[in-house]
């Protein structure tokens, strides 16, 4: 059994069964003091445990294959972390020479972002930022994509609104979220007892936005065990 093999066990024994426990996972509390809940060290144990499942591969695999971008793109990264959208995308705009494109992420963790400029934020409009008083102008980007942020902040409704403001008519987000299981439940409190929502539960969330042509992509086969880890969404803006 190989080290992805072993990480999900437990993942495909839970679904398996049913999924978890919805009472007890629908009223977890999110922590609403993320700022200074994220020091140097656990920003530090988070990207371990990231790197454990192979998440960075799998981000990049997905954006390589899947993720559309154009000529003069505005792109967003929405709760940035240490960047792993980010640079995975200026590697495709690199790969694929596309021209014009412009980046933008941001963190409410200036530890985060302290640990994203070490490892590399050339190119990229770095700021820190609370989701639910962007600076951005309206119908500023094209695409938005956020990894490990909505499952955080305490009204997700509330950042939604606040990202499909900036967001210009036509434009796609993409949202990235670890499923609903007691075992994410379990990993991942230590960095803010998460909310996770299943897609139908996300689906129903982004309709109440506004947001429209709702659709649930998955990561490539090179890394399929993310697709038993976590849910990838995209959805629009008309």
């Amino acid at each position: 059994m190989d080290r992805a093999q072993f990480l999900m066990t437990p993942l495909l024994e839970e679904e398996k069964a049913g999924g978890p426990d919805r009472q007890r996972i629908n009223t977890m509390s999110v922590n609403a003091n993320i700022p200074t809940l994220y020091d140097k060290a656990l920003c530090s144990k988070y990207k371990i445990l990231t790197s454990a499942f192979f998440y960075p591969r799998g981000i990049r695999d997905f954006i390589l294959q899947g993720l559309p971008i154009k000529d003069n793109d505005r792109i967003l990264d929405a709760g940035c972390g240490h960047g792993i959208l980010s640079r995975a995308i200026r590697s495709k705009i690199k790969r694929e020479a596309v021209q014009g494109t412009q980046q933008f992420a941001f963190d409410i963790s200036d530890d985060m972002l302290q640990g994203f400029r070490k490892t590399g934020a050339d190119g990229i409009d770095l700021r820190r930022l609370d989701v639910r008083e962007l600076s951005y102008d309206n119908d500023f980007f094209d695409l938005i994509v956020t990894s490990a942020m909505l499952e955080y902040v305490p009204d997700i409704e509330n950042a939604l609104s606040s990202l499909k403001r900036c967001l210009k008519p036509g434009g796609k987000i993409y949202v990235f979220m670890s499923k609903k299981t007691r075992l994410n439940h379990f990993l991942f409190q230590p960095f803010g007892k998460p909310r996770c929502y299943s897609f139908p539960e996300l689906t129903n969330i982004l309709l109440r936005v506004g947001f429209q042509n709702i659709e649930r992509q998955r990561f490539p086969a090179s890394s399929f065990w993310l697709n038993i880890w976590g849910i990838i969404v995209e959805a629009g803006k008309t």
